[in-house]
């Protein structure tokens, strides 16, 4: 078994957080080597209660919830009450890091105003990912990602072809970003730590994560301009930087950037080189003017092989193209093994998706899955100093 770099190992993180950005925030930094204290209400995370695994799977854990709790270790403590603040306030005296998702308000009403504990814990990096930041009227509005990344932050609709819906799930894809980005704010935090002895409040947002990933389509309307709307397929402007379907129903995107670089490979991958002779198709400029002739022309074509054999011409003729895979087709994709992108998860909790960043091309082989409810709670207050 091969033993993947460790960077962060040395780091105490205290989790008070539940469903999936403030966990995967968590989960990478545990990944990372991180010890990840997950402080959890009697009856766990109520993420552990939904998206169950088949019966017959032999998953402790539903894949996504091992996915951003994996290694950690729980504990169970009820914060309402003296007792449990009394130890939720000694694990933070002895941690480098907190990392919560709760509502501003939930965490001002806990004794969590981000000023005051850092007087009582000056060297934390106290770490907030909410929904819409602590200022506003809506700072205590729920969020999800659905409504804080994709609905409110523009990204659905940047992601709807004029005249559709939006799609109205997405999987938690909003949570990961912002769990990305806290985790980049709470390393920034903790080097500053090591030149001033001082932790930070390091805020993060579904919302400003979202505006972030739209940041020139929101600065083009913010200054005036209009933001180029999603086309449809069948009319996009760009012919060269579409989706189509193999004569075997699979589709696929080309990746033409620069039109005029990509065009004569793609014809020359077509046997279409003729069509450089057309005025209609001569140039970038002119196939956008008779772009939805092109695409039906390159429909047609298209249909006529399978993917597999499209694929193979492509690479003969260097077109730059990927395939639009289903979750089975990435889970079977030779790729994404060579990639590192799996990893094992000790006492048959199957397959887990690895966290992106890989150190020194070292691929880990397995690693503990999500704990129990409460599974360390005697063991972590034990490691706790006597008064």
């Amino acid at each position: 078994m091969s033993t993947a770099p460790a960077p962060l190992a040395g780091l105490r993180v205290i989790e008070l957080a539940h469903w999936v950005a403030g966990p995967a925030c968590g989960g990478v930094l545990a990944d990372w080597g991180a010890d990840v204290v997950k402080v959890e209400p009697p009856g766990g995370d109520p993420m552990r209660h939904l998206f169950t695994p088949p019966p017959d799977s032999g998953a402790t854990h539903s894949p996504a919830f091992s996915a951003v709790n994996r290694a950690k270790r729980s504990i169970e403590m009820e914060l309402g009450d003296e007792p449990g603040r009394s130890a939720f306030e000694a694990l933070l005296a002895h941690a480098d890091i907190l990392l919560t998702n709760l509502r501003p308000g939930a965490l001002e009403r806990l004794g969590l105003v981000p000023e005051d504990l850092a007087q009582r814990h000056p060297r934390l990096v106290y770490c907030s990912v909410s929904a819409y930041g602590w200022e506003g009227p809506q700072r205590d509005a729920a969020g999800y990602d659905l409504a804080g990344f994709f609905g409110r932050a523009g990204v659905s609709h940047q992601l709807t072809s004029t005249g559709t819906a939006p799609a109205p799930f997405m999987n938690g894809m909003g949570d990961t970003f912002t769990a990305m980005s806290a985790v980049a704010g709470i390393l920034a935090a903790i080097n500053e730590r090591h030149r001033t002895g001082r932790g930070r409040f390091v805020e993060v947002s579904l919302l400003r994560t979202g505006m972030w990933a739209l940041a020139g389509e929101l600065g083009m309307a913010a200054n005036g301009g209009t933001p180029k709307p999603v086309a449809n397929r069948a009319d996009n402007p760009t012919p060269l930087f579409n989706v189509y379907q193999a004569g075997d129903g699979r589709w696929f995107v080309l990746v033409g950037v620069e039109a005029d670089r990509h065009l004569p490979a793609v014809l020359a991958a077509l046997d279409r080189s003729d069509l450089l002779q057309d005025e209609r198709f001569a140039d970038a400029r002119s196939v956008r003017r008779h772009r939805v002739e092109f695409i039906t022309l390159l429909d047609a074509a298209f249909a006529t092989r399978p993917l597999a054999q499209w694929a193979e011409r492509f690479a003969a003729h260097d077109v730059w193209w990927g395939p639009v895979q289903s979750p089975a087709e990435v889970a079977a994709d030779p790729q994404a093994v060579a990639a590192g992108a799996w990893l094992q998860l000790r006492g048959g909790g199957g397959r887990s998706v690895e966290a992106p960043v890989r150190f020194d091309r070292q691929t880990r082989d397995e690693v503990a899955d999500a704990p129990q409810p409460g599974q360390h709670t005697a063991a972590v207050l034990n490691e706790l100093p006597k008064p």
